[in-house]
């Protein structure tokens, strides 16, 4: 039931952006939105009702993939109650399965990775007031434990780790990228906050917002050039995640420190 929707969305939701569909032409018949629907949430119901750790996988795949429907189609609809309908299924189901993916990342890096990038957009796609934009921010800054594997003996590093360990370093540069934007955009409201109330000052005394995603955008800026003086050496010793004793890769400790700054 499950590839059965996936299937049909695929098909008719022909574009494999994650982007939502912004044309009303785009918008499906209600029958055809059962086509895709109907199935996938199924399978959904019958994962949960089993309970067991591989059913719970499944269902959480399940709720993935229904939220990367409901986030397609969730701008072009006639009206905005049947709008605000689609956009609140996409984050309950996104919600779903971060919360499963987040307690079960290991041996789960990549989708959780690529769950969150997706949630994150969905986040920034609704608004681009500082709300919407810290919870993008968020989801990005919750995949640091993707990044950081326990240690292992040599022998442990088969092929298929070590195609892991790349697909994850690729991500890496990713997250990096969507973080380095997200704050960007903080800072500049920031900035606009604070330009406001110095305008609107009457009195001696002013209080002004602290300078939060400044000081982490700083952070930011600090970790590309600490990366651009390494990448010599990166390309004759590896990104850190090659030698089993201490496969970590860097963002993690950025992702650790930008976590405690918006705390």
């Amino acid at each position: 039931l499950l590839v059965l929707g996936v299937r049909r969305r695929q098909s008719t939701l022909s574009s494999s952006s994650p982007e939502p569909l912004i044309l009303q032409a785009m918008r499906l018949t209600p029958g055809a939105e059962k086509a895709i629907v109907e199935p996938m949430e199924r399978s959904c119901a019958i994962y949960e009702s089993l309970g067991t750790p591989k059913a719970n996988h499944q269902a959480a795949a399940a709720h993935y993939q229904l939220a990367l429907y409901f986030s397609k189609v969730w701008t072009c609809q006639r009206d905005e109650a049947r709008t605000r309908e689609k956009l609140a299924a996409a984050f309950e189901h996104y919600g779903a399965a971060h919360r499963y993916f987040f307690r079960h990342v290991r041996g789960n890096e990549a989708t959780f990775v690529v769950l969150s990038l997706d949630f994150s957009n969905l986040y920034s796609a609704v608004s681009g007031e500082e709300e919407c934009l810290s919870k993008a921010l968020r989801c990005c800054l919750d995949t640091r434990a993707a990044f950081s594997f326990p240690a292992l003996p040599h022998k442990a590093m088969t092929p298929a780790l070590s195609s892991t360990m790349e697909q994850i370093a690729t991500l890496s540069e990713s997250i990096e990228a969507r973080v380095s934007k997200l704050l960007l955009s903080l800072v500049k409201i920031e900035k606009g906050k604070k330009s406001n109330l110095k305008a609107a000052a009457t009195g001696p005394q002013l209080w002004l917002p602290s300078d939060k995603y400044t000081n982490m955008y700083r952070k930011v800026l600090g970790f590309k050039m600490m990366s651009g003086n390494k990448q010599s050496n990166e390309q004759d010793e590896g990104n850190g995640w090659e030698d089993p004793s201490s496969p970590t890769f860097p963002i993690f400790e950025l992702l650790e420190t930008l976590s405690e700054g918006l705390s």
